[in-house]
C-alpha cells in the first residue's frame, strides 16, 4: 500500500529551522533496516508552497545518518529560497518544487490530518485498501486543515514529535498489512 508522509509548516523559515527534526521524518517515512521503503514518499512543504519531495523510487545514496541527511535538506531549502528557479533536483530523488500541500493530496482516496481528537488510528486503518496521505502539522501554525478534506486522525501529536508520529503509522500499517 503506498503511503504518502506530508510534514505542512506555517512557512519556509519554520523548515529551516526544525532542520534536525525534519532529517529524523525523512529517516522514519523511507528507510527500513535493510534499505529504503519502496511503498512511501515524503513531502515537507510549507502549505501553498514551496515544497521538498523526496521520490523514494528515484533515491540514491542516500544514509540514515543526520549528518548526510542535513546536507541535502540544507541544499534543497537552499534551493526553495528560489522560487522562481523550481522545480530543481538537490539530490537523486530529492526535488525542490513549487507545489503546496493541495498538489501531493490530489488523487488520495484516503487522506488523514493528524490531530489530537478525531478517527481512532487502528480502526481507521484497517478499512484502508488503497494508498493514503498522512498530513503532519509541524506547528500550531499548520494546523489548518482547509481545503484538503482530510479525516481527522486522533494521535497525540502534542507529546510525540512528527518523527514518531510517521514511525508509530508505519508501524501499524506493517502489522495490518502483514
Amino acid at each position: 500500500m503506498k503511503r504518502r508522509f506530508i510534514v505542512v509548516a506555517g512557512d519556509l523559515e519554520e523548515l529551516a529551522s526544525q532542520i534536525a527534526l525534519l532529517a529524523r521524518c525523512v529517516s522514519a517515512a523511507l528507510m527500513i533496516s535493510h534499505g529504503l521503503r519502496r511503498d512511501s514518499d515524503l513531502v515537507l512543504a510549507v502549505a501553498g508552497g514551496p515544497s521538498i519531495h523526496f521520490v523514494t523510487q528515484k533515491l540514491r545514496n542516500v544514509l540514515p545518518d543526520e549528518g548526510s541527511l542535513l546536507g541535502m535538506l540544507e541544499k534543497a531549502l537552499r534551493l526553495c529560497r528560489e522560487a522562481r528557479r523550481l522545480p530543481q533536483t538537490a539530490h537523486s530523488g530529492v526535488v525542490a518544487t513549487p507545489h503546496g500541500v493541495e498538489h501531493y493530496v490530489a488523487g488520495f482516496r484516503y487522506k488523514f490530518f493528524l490531530s489530537t481528537s478525531g478517527a481512532d488510528p487502528r480502526s481507521a486503518l484497517q478499512r484502508v485498501s488503497d494508498a493514503a496521505v498522512f498530513l503532519l502539522p509541524l506547528s500550531e501554525e499548520a494546523t489548518s486543515n482547509e481545503g484538503w478534506d482530510a479525516i481527522k486522525f486522533k494521535l497525540p501529536i502534542g507529546e510525540l514529535w512528527p518523527d514518531q508520529v510517521i514511525a508509530l503509522i508505519n508501524i501499524i500499517l506493517d502489522r495490518l498489512l502483514a
